[in-house]
């Protein structure tokens, strides 16, 4: 009799972990993006816009200890040297192509209409920084810090800026064709009428971030968490954005031509208004309803949602 319970108890407890084992089976394939995107998107710890900050939280971003340990002389203008301090300095208007200014400290330094072109500023950090109008063209700029700074009509064309950081950064009227941006986080930032034509955004956090009326006309944006993000009336003309999250996205008036969204998760995107002509889902999920109804034999859409929605 106690073989035979104890025969049962094992049978029932198998059928329990089968059934708890094949449930979570099936949530993973019901989100085939939940290994590329573990965690839930951070809407929680948006950075305001330096725009917004006081003088005393301004000065607090500053005067901030470096966690780097880096030792940083005091810089002075025009020999600015790799780890430099230049922290407030005014360097208006300076030309200085092919600049060696790694691991220099710019925080809340006034930098606008520089010509900067051809220099390599990886791991500088521009945070609480004024950089408008400066011209970063051809430089290499990876890992800079450029959190709530102001980047305003800045030139970044044909640059690297790999593992950036711009979160709340007002990057108003911004331009980089070709620059590569893999892996930087956008969250909260003002993008609104950038150009980033056949830019490569790979992997990169667009949280909650402004892109009205954004130029990104074949540009790379694959793997990329774009949730509550705003392209309003935005160009993306055969822009990329295969296994993406684009959760509760506005995408209306977008022009969408050419677009690809293979994989990617479409989870309350508003694409009212928008402009498709062959514009790619092939295995993307949480599709609208009028794009599913509206599908070809190849997974593509070719319709203008205002009329389907």
């Amino acid at each position: 009799m106690k073989k035979m319970l104890r025969t049962s108890g094992i049978m029932v407890f198998f059928a329990v972990w089968v059934y708890v084992f094949s449930a979570c089976s099936a949530g993973k394939e019901h989100n085939p993006l939940s290994g590329l995107f573990p965690e839930e998107p951070d809407t929680a710890h948006i950075k305001e816009m330096i725009n917004f900050l006081e003088e005393n939280q301004t000065d607090s971003i500053i005067n901030l200890p470096k966690e780097d340990s880096i030792r940083r002389p005091y810089g002075i203008f025009p020999v600015i040297q790799p780890k430099d301090d230049m922290r407030k300095k005014v360097l208006d208007g300076v030309y200085l192509p092919r600049l060696d200014a790694r691991y220099v400290d710019f925080r809340g330094s006034v930098f606008r209409s520089a010509k900067c072109f051809d220099g390599d500023f990886s791991y500088a950090d521009f945070r609480a920084a004024d950089v408008r109008w400066t011209n970063f063209d051809n430089s290499a700029m990876q890992h800079c810090n450029f959190s709530q700074s102001k980047l305003f009509h800045v030139h970044v064309n044909h640059s690297d800026l790999s593992f950036s950081n711009f979160e709340g950064a007002n990057m108003f009227g911004m331009e980089g064709h070709h620059a590569v941006l893999r892996k930087c986080n956008f969250t909260g930032a003002l993008m609104k009428d950038v150009e980033f034509l056949k830019a490569d955004f790979t992997g990169s956090v667009l949280v909650k971030t402004k892109l009205f009326r954004a130029v990104l006309k074949g540009a790379k944006l694959d793997s990329c968490d774009l949730s509550y993000s705003d392209f309003t009336g935005a160009g993306m003309e055969k822009a990329s954005f295969v296994h993406s999250r684009l959760w509760n996205v506005n995408m209306q008036g977008a022009h969408l031509q050419g677009a690809d969204f293979t994989g990617a998760d479409l989870q309350g995107v508003n694409f009212y208004g928008a402009n498709f002509d062959k514009t790619v889902f092939k295995d993307a999920f949480n599709l609208p309803d009028f794009v599913k109804e509206n599908l070809d034999e190849n997974g593509m859409l070719s319709v203008n949602t205002q009329k389907n929605q």
